[in-house]
């Protein structure tokens, strides 16, 4: 049986896809400060944990792998960027918590998830020393930009994974295989859903202004994106539109054919979807809930279990910090057969 320490655990991605490959294991300890986030945890695992801050955390246990995905705020270019610098106090500087319980634990594997954004100049200094550490405490480091679309997930959600592995176990990893992408952002949404996700039809136009661009909502249905006089975009059925960050680091809003963008903690007011309903009508509304569950590889009925203790506005947060369960599934499959 493998031993599982999850840090940082949010909604358990870790222990979802333990659970789906059919891997023998336990759950030696879970930590995760967000009480609602361990409320949705213990509804979906029948368990009874309790918030801990990782900061306290110093138990003696026996565990073969830790999962963390460290708070990704401060290296992510939708934050302010403050970074992770040890000592420094910031969310994202907790990354050095899980260095401290690895030192005392010394685990078989350590698996660590976290935004590309980490490897760019300003922040990879952090990634390399984590590396350094690693090695240091003797193991072998490997590392990779994985995509949730190239794992059979309709979402454009990029996250680099970090594979730790004791060197006395003398165990190579191989990139994860990547699959083709068979289903698109309409194969994950309902066909109908509350009417209070849809955008009224009566409504004005809706125009979002970046220093090059203009891209106008229309009610006829569309989105036309222009760059001076030309039509850069047109929203069709299957499409998914970001309309957040409007002047802000993304220079602009994007349409995605078919897939949807990366799931963050406000999705609800930052994405559109057009799609065809039941009635065969063609409408363009927000994407659920539920559905952000799903695209982050979620089961409905972890969902239900999920929702039956916590606020929608919860749900939402839940689903943009978790991990691609499929992503991990992949990670593990190679890492533990």
């Amino acid at each position: 049986m493998i031993k599982v320490l999850e840090l940082f655990g949010g909604i358990g991605a870790c222990t979802k896809a333990l659970k789906r490959l059919g891997v023998d294991f336990s759950v030696v300890d879970y930590v995760e400060i967000d009480k609602h986030a361990v409320n949705s945890y213990n509804a979906m695992n029948g368990t009874f944990f309790k918030p801990q801050d990782i900061r306290q955390w110093d138990k003696n246990l026996e565990t073969d792998l830790i999962m963390h995905g460290s708070p990704c705020q401060d290296f992510s270019l939708a934050g302010l960027q403050a970074g992770g610098n040890e000592g420094s106090g910031t969310r994202s500087s907790l990354m050095w918590e899980t260095l401290r319980i690895v030192k005392k634990l010394k685990p078989r594997y350590v698996v660590w998830e976290n935004v590309k954004n980490i490897l760019s100049s300003r922040h990879k200094v952090n990634f390399d020393n984590y590396l350094k550490m690693m090695e240091s405490l003797g193991y072998d480091n490997y590392y990779k930009i994985l995509n949730a679309k190239d794992f059979g997930i309709p979402q454009n959600r990029e996250r680099v994974f970090v594979v730790s592995i004791r060197k006395d176990l003398l165990k190579d990893l191989y990139p994860p295989q990547r699959v083709v992408l068979e289903r698109g952002i309409t194969d994950i949404l309902d066909k109908d859903v509350c009417e209070k996700y849809f955008l009224d039809s009566k409504a004005d136009t809706l125009s979002l202004f970046t220093p090059t661009q203009t891209q106008m909502i229309t009610s006829d249905g569309n989105i036309y994106r222009y760059i001076g006089s030309n039509v850069v975009d047109k929203f069709e059925v299957g499409d998914c539109a970001d309309i957040s960050f409007p002047n802000g680091y993304n220079k602009g809003n994007r349409v995605f054919k078919g897939y949807c963008p990366c799931i963050n903690t406000t999705t609800v007011k930052s994405f559109i979807v057009k799609l065809r309903t039941s009635k065969n009508v063609e409408r363009i509304r927000k994407i659920t809930s539920k559905e952000c569950w799903r695209l982050m590889g979620f089961d409905d009925e972890d969902f239900d279990k999920a929702s039956k203790v916590c606020s929608d506005a919860q749900l939402y947060k839940q689903a943009g910090n978790s991990i691609v369960v499929d992503v991990l599934v992949a990670i593990f499959k190679n890492l533990l057969y």
